[in-house]
């Protein structure tokens, strides 16, 4: 890609608008961390109701952006190498959230006590999309991935984006997801990266 043609979308996040994008895994729905109605957009043309609602994934440009919203240093030193061996990649690391977190990201009215636990999804995909995205705007991006490839969801949903950056059309890729705090490591779901207990 050019980069020159992701101004629109750098333009369009900030001011709070939502699009699609690609990763190294399925597509996303993004928008900045910051924006309420981009997040609200997101569940919506996603179709998902109000009372099933679950917090979104960060999109970062590397480990120092994951630093600032993610607590790093309370992970064994083990678990930190694991992560810097991992990522870039297609994983999803869910992390005990610092309080630059946005309480946008962590709680929803009608699932208010789930969302407390302070703990965020946190992505570094290998995908220069996004690591200029997040780079440019000096912050991640909220997302949640499609379950449609980028064709279907230019015919269905365009008029409901503010932009749209296509790359192959891939709807069933999906990222592993890990839950990890100080004591132990969970698979919450298997994907393209291989899952370690170490």
């Amino acid at each position: 890609f050019h980069e020159q043609q992701l101004t629109p979308a750098i333009d369009a996040l900030y001011q709070g608008g939502m699009g699609l994008i690609p990763t190294d895994t399925a597509h996303a729905y993004v928008t900045v961390i910051s924006s309420r109605k981009g997040t609200r957009r997101i569940y919506d043309v996603k179709g998902i109701q109000p009372d099933e609602r679950k917090p979104l994934s960060l999109l970062c440009s590397d480990l120092s952006m994951v630093s600032k919203f993610a607590d790093l240093e309370s992970l064994p030193r083990s678990w930190f190498d694991n992560l810097r061996h991992c990522l870039p990649g297609p994983y999803t690391f869910i992390l005990r959230a610092t309080s630059n977190v946005p309480r946008v990201v962590l709680q929803h009215k009608s699932r208010k006590k789930m969302w407390q636990r302070r703990e965020v999804g946190i992505r570094v995909p290998n995908c220069g999309v996004v690591k200029h995205l997040t780079s440019e705007l000096e912050e991640p991006l909220l997302a949640s991935s499609a379950c449609d490839g980028p064709t279907a969801v230019w015919s269905t949903q365009k008029n409901a984006l503010d932009f749209f950056v296509a790359a192959s059309d891939i709807a069933s890729i999906w990222d592993t997801v890990e839950e990890r705090d100080r004591i132990s490591t969970v698979l919450i779901r298997q994907g393209m990266g291989e899952f370690s207990t170490a």
